[in-house]
């Protein structure tokens, strides 16, 4: 399997992810939750390439734009602009939320499509499989992988809005490679 047309299940949540269609610069992908989510599937993030669109087409939810909370229903279609701190949204009705999610990147960002869905395919499959141990915000706990994740969200222009960029930024520049030229690889090779 590839990333195209692929399909993972976040083992905390019981969220489905599944790409629909992947292109260079723009991907489709359904999210299928579960009622009642104690926590959304992604923390709290921002963009520098990415603009995100969701359409919801069952049931409805809650999401965080800007520092404002809201809610998404079943018909509506929720944008998410780069640049602009968000939580996509997440099940907090008692039936079951299937949405689409269309992002679509910068042309001089081809990569980071693939490369941030990889490594977000992967470390759900791993922890599933128990490989990897993830903190609250879904991030691994191990210092290595750590690194190695956020150099890969920094080349791909998506960043943790709980830390400056620029610390993140060096971070990834500087621990990121280290971790890279030790061969710490966060992307499994199915979803390359």
């Amino acid at each position: 399997m590839t990333l195209d047309n692929a399909k993972v299940t976040n083992s905390r949540t019981g969220t489905v992810f599944e790409i629909l269609e992947l292109g260079e610069t723009r991907v489709v992908m359904r999210y299928t939750m579960q009622p009642g989510m104690q926590r959304p599937d992604i923390a709290k993030h921002f963009h520098t390439h990415w603009d995100e669109e969701f359409q919801v087409l069952e049931g409805q939810g809650d999401y965080v734009l800007g520092g404002e909370t809201g809610v998404v229903k079943a018909g509506e279609t929720l944008a998410m602009p780069k640049g602009i701190s968000h939580i996509h949204p997440w099940n907090t009705g008692t039936d079951v939320m299937v949405m689409d999610q269309t992002a679509t990147v910068d042309p001089l960002h081809s990569g980071a499509i693939r490369e941030t869905l990889g490594l977000i395919f992967s470390i759900y499959k791993a922890e599933s499989e128990g490989r990897i141990a993830l903190d609250k915000a879904g991030l691994p706990k191990n210092p290595l992988k750590f690194a190695a994740t956020g150099r890969i969200f920094a080349r791909g222009g998506s960043y943790d809005a709980r830390f400056p960029k620029v610390a993140q930024d060096v971070g990834a520049a500087t621990m990121g490679r280290l971790v890279q030229a030790l061969g710490v690889d966060m992307i499994d090779p199915e979803f390359r």
